[in-house]
This record gives C-alpha cells, structure tokens and sequence, in this order.
C-alpha cells in the first residue's frame, strides 16, 4: 500500500513550511516516501487528495511491515491442508480474547493462521488441530518478485521490531538461545519468483546473523533454534518454531500402519461431532485407532467403541488403545451390518476407506450404500456422523438416498496429497 501525504503544517507552526522544504534530486516537488503529485490538490472529479486521476499506471509500493503492537507477541499455526477453518473454530472457542491477523495456504503442504491472543503461550500446545506453533519473528509486505525482492527480504528481516518479543517467547517455552545460538531455516515459496528458494533463505540468514541480538550461527540440523521462512507471493513470514514432532504426533501408536490418519485431522472429526459426556462413541473403521484415542482425550464419555473388519487391525487397536480409560469395546465388526440396536449410538465418526483401499468402483458404491443404512439404523435421531470420505460424489449420492441422514457441513482437506471431505451429518428426527 503506498505512503500517504502527511497533512501539512501551517508555516505559522514552525520556522519553515513544506511549500519551502527542497525537493529530493530527480524528483520535484516531492517528499521521501511518497509518490509525486499528479494532480491539483482540490480534484474536481471529486478524488481524494493525492489521488492519482483515473488510468494511472500505479506504482509499486515500498516493503512495508505491519503495524503492530511489537510488544505482543504474534502466533502462527500450521495444520493439513483445509484444516485451517476448523484450527480457527478451535482458537475461537478455547482461546482467550484471539484475534486472526491472517490465514495463509501453501498448496498441498500446509494451512497457517496468524493470531494474537491474551491466553499464556505454553497453553497454545493444547491446540489439538495444529500441528505446529510458531511465533512471528518478522513479516513484511510488497517484497518484489524479481532480484531486488532479495535484498528487501534481507532489509525487512534484519530491521523487524517483532524480533525481541519472538526471541522473549522462545525462551519462555523452555528454547536456548546461547552466547552463539546455532540456527537452521526451512524456506517454502508460493507464485513466480525470478529468484530460487533457496535464494530467499540465504537472504533471511544473512539477516539474523547481520543484526539480530546475539551472535548466529546457521547449521544445517541439530539447531537450538529453527526459522520456517514462508514467502506467500509478496508477503514473507520468518517464524521461529515453539513446538516439536510431538504436537503433530500427540497420538502415540504402539502399532502404526500405512495411511494412518493423521491426529490433527482425527481431532477436527471428533470436534466437529460436538462432544459430550454422554457420548456413546462409535468407529467401526477405527484402523490404528486415532480418532478413538482422539475422543478419549478431548474429555468425559459413557462408552467408547472401536472395531474393523480385519482380525489384523483390531490386534492393533488393543495394543494402540491399551492406556485408554473408562469404558472401551473393542470388537471385530463389519460397517455395513453391526450388531447394535436402533438408536444405540448417539456419535459416530469414522474415516471410510479410500478408492485405493477399494477393489473396483462396484465395491465402493456397495460399501458406501451399506454404511449409510447402518447409520440410519443405529444412531438416535438427533446424533451426530462424521465420516471423512475421498469419493465425496459417491457418498452424497448415497446420503442423498437416505432420508435419515441430513448434510449438516463438508469441509474439504487433503489426505497424503490426495483431496478429501469431511462430512457432517445429523440424524433427522423423523
């Protein structure tokens, strides 16, 4: 955004006006900072004062930072791809006094939000659909997509004033920053650049070691602190990471298998299931067990119940589930005909096999008719199906062909890579 025109001072209100101020060589008549004058003060087209007049070719404008309180600190959080509304929901709900300052996408890679909030840092790890935290150490816009955005990468990094409350927060979260603290970058790019990836990282190293607080020392792993540098097009964020693999893999598996579902997606499914004390929780396609583990954390049920149809993943299941309180059923069970009465389950939510799991699209469209009559069956009027699915068109035809079931919600993310929905249903009171 281009610098506004300051208002001018009154000649009587000091020794010199700004009619009298020399002009900046090359440039008549204009102030550093600011754009030339291309038209009378009073416009009679009516245009703010300065405005450019109509077909003006703009110019683009100078790096800017944010204007921040740079004594609060700014969070970021990183989740699956689509995740990122329901981390939003999650901050808005648990959080204190949030407020979102952006909400940035890297394609296929990672969903990131930008936030403040009043709530103590060390209770940002609870946050159980992020999978990394992060504290701002600067961020700037404008940066220009050819060599010289290299250098107003370098400038903005090396001049940020959020740099000391990052390094405060870091510290405060149990990280070291020694007489020669050692520091690795990871650097991510989105839109066209005429500079290579690597090039940007190079240029926010240099920074840190030029004139941050300190004495820096870039090695390649094994760091006391690490910097994700994401350039969104012409916005760069330089973030210094608060969290470890632990957050993204909260949900240790004895057992683990190819495809398991990720613990931040599984803890979207069961907050979007609305959770209660008096949940009768069922995943019959429970796989490593995640989403049950998942629904035992989050607070106080009436049963738990995990099964799947292979003898191999409920030997699995045991051992995944063995620390789980309260009362858990684990049972061999078959989605499309389960043994439990009309109306016995008041939450289900389940991760339905993708198409690769799934021998020919027969099988499929079989399976997914199968699982939404069983639905229909034993969950109570008024419960809640979560169900994440890849073949979204297949399941909505067959939820279609279910009067019971009602749409209450999708929410596309990415699997692996790969696109998927989560489904929120109600069962109707009929």
């Amino acid at each position: 955004m281009p610098f506004q025109r300051p208002k001018r001072r009154s000649p009587q209100r000091g020794p010199q006006s700004n009619a009298a101020r020399p002009a900046r060589p090359g440039r008549p008549g204009s102030r550093p900072n600011q754009a030339p004058t291309r038209g009378p003060r009073h416009d009679p087209a009516g245009r703010p004062a300065g405005a450019a007049p109509a077909g003006a070719v703009r110019q683009r404008a100078f790096v800017k930072q944010p204007t921040v309180d740079m004594s609060r600190p700014l969070f970021a959080v990183q989740t699956q791809p689509g995740v990122g509304q329901l981390l939003l929901a999650e901050i808005n709900a648990t959080l204190q006094k949030p407020m979102l300052v952006a909400q940035r996408h890297v394609t296929q890679k990672d969903d990131m939000l930008l936030f403040h909030t009043d709530t103590n840092s060390k209770e940002l790890f609870n946050l159980r659909t992020a999978e990394d935290l992060f504290v701002v150490a600067a961020r700037a816009f404008n940066i220009s997509p050819d060599q010289s955005g290299l250098k107003q990468i370098h400038a903005a990094v090396k001049n940020s004033m959020l740099v000391p409350t990052a390094l405060r927060v870091f510290t405060l979260n149990g990280g070291r920053t020694p007489k020669m603290t050692s520091f690795r970058v990871v650097t991510r790019v989105t839109g066209k650049q005429d500079f290579a990836r690597k090039a940007v990282g190079i240029a926010v190293a240099d920074a840190v070691r030029d004139n941050w607080p300190g004495r820096w020392k870039l090695v390649e792993e094994e760091a006391d602190v690490e910097m994700w540098v994401t350039l969104f097009g012409s916005e760069i964020v330089v973030a210094i990471r608060l969290s470890t693999g632990g957050m993204r893999h909260r949900i240790q598996r004895v057992v683990d298998r190819p495809a398991a579902l990720r613990p931040a997606i599984a803890a979207a499914m069961v907050r979007l299931s609305n959770p209660q004390p008096t949940d009768v929780f069922l995943d019959a396609m429970a796989g490593t067990g995640t989403i049950i583990a998942e629904r035992a954390a989050v607070g106080p049920f009436e049963r738990l119940i995990a099964g799947d149809k292979s003898r191999e993943a409920v030997k699995a299941l045991s051992r995944n589930l063995a620390s789980v309180g309260g009362d858990l059923a684990i049972r061999r069970l078959d989605a499309t005909d389960l043994p439990f009465q009309p109306g016995e389950i008041n939450k289900l939510v389940t991760n339905l096999p993708f198409g690769k799991q799934v021998n020919n699209i027969d099988e499929l469209h079989q399976l997914y008719s199968g699982v939404c009559a069983e639905w229909a069956r034993i969950v109570a009027p008024g419960g809640m199906i979560v169900a994440l699915a890849a073949e979204i068109d297949v399941l909505r035809e067959k939820i279609n062909a279910t009067p019971e079931l009602r749409v209450r919600g999708t929410f596309p993310i990415a699997v692996l890579g790969q696109t998927a929905t989560i489904v929120q249903l109600e069962r109707r009171r009929m």
